[in-house]
């Protein structure tokens, strides 16, 4: 909220509220103030302080309360700016409110004027502002419906005028002291019949006390037996001071925070929510400091001051986010005092989603270490396709089969059962995100059952089997744990290992190591003598001891060959090329994976000239990949250098093309002629195209030159091309002729240049005035020139800044003038000489020899000595 209004809620507990199974009574909250002791018994009142400028105490002028406008103007243009237009007519200030029925019968809000009886009456005078008013209550209330897609309207007792509808206002008189409090307030309507649980009662009380206070039960039930919805009388009270606010000046309508009170808003249980009624996520027609124990944000932009519900998920919305708290709890939107509302036995009709929302569901409780399944359902408005998912989690450990797919698996370490959250954000086709969490749970009790099995270099014998390895190479010792009940493999178990020989007197460890999603727990060894491994799990609170299990690895030298390919046989200068293949190693006929293994990748010239492109290991499985730049032409192969482990291995990966890229570079200039040393921006684009890939080279110099007709090349600036390639640059010009670009190249990338375009340096046009302090000095005294130098060019007339003048003298009868001082002029282009004059003539300030300038001079003004 911009300002803080003086606005109340009386938060009322009755014990009759029981009878509402699905909606719990909450505690009673009275941060502060006083209980009410009416028809209605644990109630609470709560009144802040006014707005600034604005004191409720002060009596207000008809004619000030005749030039309030109500809230529909500030609803609409709210409304317009967030994207729901708003009809010509909008803009016609209008009593008009939506006719529903005969007027009178169902859910409706009751409008009244209320004043203390020997008090001026003022209704005649006000209640077509009373009408106008109640209808900027519906606008608020129907703009904010068409935010989420959804129609509301406020279902008034009525009067028909013109043709239309018109809220009904009563004028009520009630007895001395009945505005002392709001507990007398309703006191006194109660007792003249005001007591229908089918009417909220909008009163207009005529009175100097408060600014705005309302009635509304705790309670966040979701069905349409929420006491807010018709089960009491409800009251909302206005005082003189907050008549008709919210036309855009900052203040939201009053009428409307107050009604939306007894409607059911807002709940402290709101995830933006107050202790005292209100909500701290702002701009929101309910938001504001109202002490209930939080600080104020600014989530919503401005504008939403004037509408209900700052991102629509608190206590208001057509279209509440599918699994949100809103969609689960009591939504002011369903109440049946809204035409589109609820009725009594249902919620009120649907709108469309107007922002992206989302649904999550965990299947819970998840087993540690075994995968469960996680998925979200998005809620997009029309002609929205989700473009990006990516799932996490709180806890580190914890992994997805599919993190960027609307369904995923999830599946977190088997030591650790804490419960921890699942959070999922999604992008759509425009830009919005919304992220959604849910618990992610685990059950634990009778400790479960795994197996293990070991396997060495891709071969995976039985239990105390022989599996062949490279004498000396490292290999992969895997241990494999999975869940005997369900199959599956488990995560974060954490695997012992030993290793011993025939001359080893007990085993030593081979180390340990965590199972990871596939359950596979790797270990790197080397063996250059037959030796046994063993692999056991200890017990744990989920899973019970496994193992141990064998396996000897049986050492020899691996006869191998490689396979290799590229991607690519043509390309260009430094394009990436993938040369990938397999390296297969055999002991016997055992087929043995060779992990780890480090292969070159080298390129033979025309030439015969050997160039080194890169090396890269082989993977778990044998295979490789690697993305070398070549830069010139030749046959490409893999190299295995022979060793203790492996018989050497040479491949080729075929021959390829190395083309050079054409360099493409563009300019332009904003203004072709401008005065001497005026600015101009030069700008254009440096770009790399191989083959039609055209592409921008970032990060370059562009050097910018004029060249004057019949000479050479002058150098007026520079530039560095940006990441997209495009550049520009600032140049005070001073020399005519044709204007360039030109890139000067580099190793693969040719230099490029283009002709801009003719530029002119024009001659600035001169004048020069002068005038002295004195046409008569005695001698030894001093004389004080001043004046100014101004240039002009396409007839704008400037001062001539920083130009370095000529004081020149000549003798009375002589023909010859000489240079006897100088001064340079100022940012306004004034200068100020002082000259001792030895004898009597005339004295001149020129201006001349400066290039880019026509030479000038002063008027010779005559000076005597006597």
């Amino acid at each position: 909220m911009v300002v803080a209004l003086a606005l109340g809620v009386a938060v009322v507990v009755p014990s009759a509220m029981t009878q509402f199974s699905d909606a719990p009574v909450q505690e009673e909250r009275c941060p502060t103030g006083d209980t009410l002791g009416w028809v209605l018994p644990g109630a609470c009142e709560h009144v802040d302080e006014a707005p600034a400028g604005v004191d409720p105490t002060e009596p207000v002028t008809t004619a000030e309360l005749r030039s309030r406008d109500g809230g529909s103007a500030g609803a609409w243009a709210a409304a317009e700016d967030l994207g729901v237009p708003a009809p010509v007519q909008a803009a016609v200030a209008s009593p008009a409110v939506a006719c529903d029925g005969d007027g009178t019968s169902g859910f409706r809000t009751q409008a009244m004027y209320v004043v203390e009886a020997g008090r001026t009456n003022r209704f005649a005078a006000l209640q077509s502002s009373f009408q106008l008013w109640a209808a900027g209550v519906d606008d608020v209330v129907n703009r904010s419906a068409a935010l989420t897609g959804g129609v509301r309207r406020v279902r008034y007792v009525t009067d028909t005028a013109g043709g239309s509808c018109v809220a009904k206002v009563l004028n009520v008189t009630v007895p001395a002291g009945s505005m002392s409090s709001f507990n007398a307030t309703i006191s006194a309507v109660q007792a003249l019949g005001h007591t229908a649980a089918n009417r909220k009662y909008l009163m207009w009380t005529d009175a100097s006390v408060l600014c705005g206070i309302a009635s509304m039960y705790p309670n966040d039930g979701q069905s349409q037996g929420n006491p807010n919805n018709g089960s009491y009388a409800q009251y909302a009270r206005i005082d003189s001071g907050c008549w008709g606010f919210g036309d855009g000046a900052a203040q939201h309508s009053v009428e409307a925070h107050e009604l939306v009170h007894t409607f059911g808003g807002v709940m402290s249980t709101a995830p933006h929510g107050t202790r005292a009624g209100h909500c701290w996520d702002e701009s929101d027609t309910m938001c504001y400091a109202d002490g209930g124990g939080f600080a104020m944000q600014q989530i919503c932009v401005p504008q939403r001051e004037y509408l209900l519900d700052c991102n629509n998920d608190d206590y208001f919305s057509t279209y509440p986010d599918p699994g949100s708290w809103l969609d689960g709890h009591w939504n002011a939107a369903d109440s049946r005092f809204l035409i589109g509302g609820g009725d009594g036995s249902g919620g009120g009709s649907l709108g469309t989603p107007t922002v992206l929302g989302a649904t999550i569901a965990v299947n819970n409780p998840a087993v540690p270490g075994l995968a469960t399944q996680a998925s979200v359902a998005p809620s997009l408005p029309s002609g929205r396709t989700v473009t990006t998912v990516a799932w996490k989690s709180a806890r580190k450990d914890c992994s997805f089969s599919a993190p960027t797919q609307l369904q995923t698996d999830v599946v977190c370490n088997a030591g650790a059962a804490t419960a921890t959250t699942v959070t999922v954000t999604l992008t759509d086709s425009t830009g919005a995100t919304r992220s959604v969490t849910s618990p992610l749970t685990f059950a634990t009790g009778t400790a479960r059952a795994v197996s293990i099995s070991l396997g060495a270099a891709g071969q995976s014998p039985a239990d105390g089997g022989t599996a062949a390895v490279c004498t000396g190479a490292s290999f992969p010792l895997t241990a494999t744990v999975v869940d005997s009940a369900s199959g599956q493999p488990v995560k974060g178990l954490t695997t012992s290992l030993t290793k011993q020989t025939a001359t080893m007197t007990a085993p030593a460890s081979a180390g340990s190591a965590v199972t990871a999603t596939s359950g596979v727990a790797t270990v790197s060894q080397t063996a250059t003598t037959s030796t046994t491994y063993r692999a056991r799990t200890a017990a744990g609170t989920v899973y019970a001891a496994a193992g141990p299990v064998a396996l000897v690895a049986a050492p020899s030298r691996c006869t191998t060959s490689v396979g290799a390919g590229v991607n690519l046989d043509e390309l260009y200068h430094a394009d990436p090329v993938t040369v990938s293949g397999t390296l297969s190693a055999t002991i016997g006929a055992t087929t043995v994976v060779p992990a780890g293994v480090s292969l070159a990748v080298r390129l033979t010239t025309p030439a015969g000239k050997v160039l080194t492109l890169g090396s890269t290991k082989t993977t778990a499985d044998g295979s490789y990949s690697v993305v070398v730049k070549p830069t010139a032409s030749g046959t490409v192969t893999v190299v295995l250098a022979a060793g203790t482990a492996y018989t050497g291995a040479t491949a080729s990966a075929g021959a390829i093309t190395v083309a050079v890229p054409a360099t493409l570079i563009t300019g332009a200039v904003d203004r072709t002629a401008v005065a001497h040393g005026q600015t101009v921006v030069v700008s254009g684009t440096l770009r790399r195209d191989a083959g039609g890939n055209v592409t921008p080279l970032g990060s370059r110099s562009v050097a910018l030159t004029v060249t004057p007709a019949g000479g050479t090349a002058v150098r007026v600036g520079s530039a560095t091309t940006k990441a997209d390639g495009t550049f520009s640059a600032s140049v005070a010009l001073k020399v005519s002729g044709t204007l360039a670009v030109a890139y000067a190249g580099t190793t693969g990338q040719p230099a490029a240049r283009t002709d801009v375009g003719a530029v002119t340096a024009a001659t600035w046009s001169t004048a020069v005035t002068a005038s002295a302090s004195t046409s008569s000095v005695a001698p030894g005294g001093f004389v004080t020139l001043t004046g100014s130098a101004t240039r002009t060019w396409n007839g704008s007339t400037v001062p001539a800044a920083g130009l370095r003048l000529k004081v020149t003298f000549r003798a009375t009868g002589s023909s010859t003038t000489a240079v006897v001082s100088s001064a340079t002029t100022t940012t306004s282009g004034t200068f100020t000489a002082r000259v001792y004059p030895k004898a009597s003539g005339t004295w001149t300030v020129t201006l001349s020899d400066i290039a880019g300038y026509a030479p000038a001079s002063s008027a010779a003004l005559p000076v005597s000595v006597s």
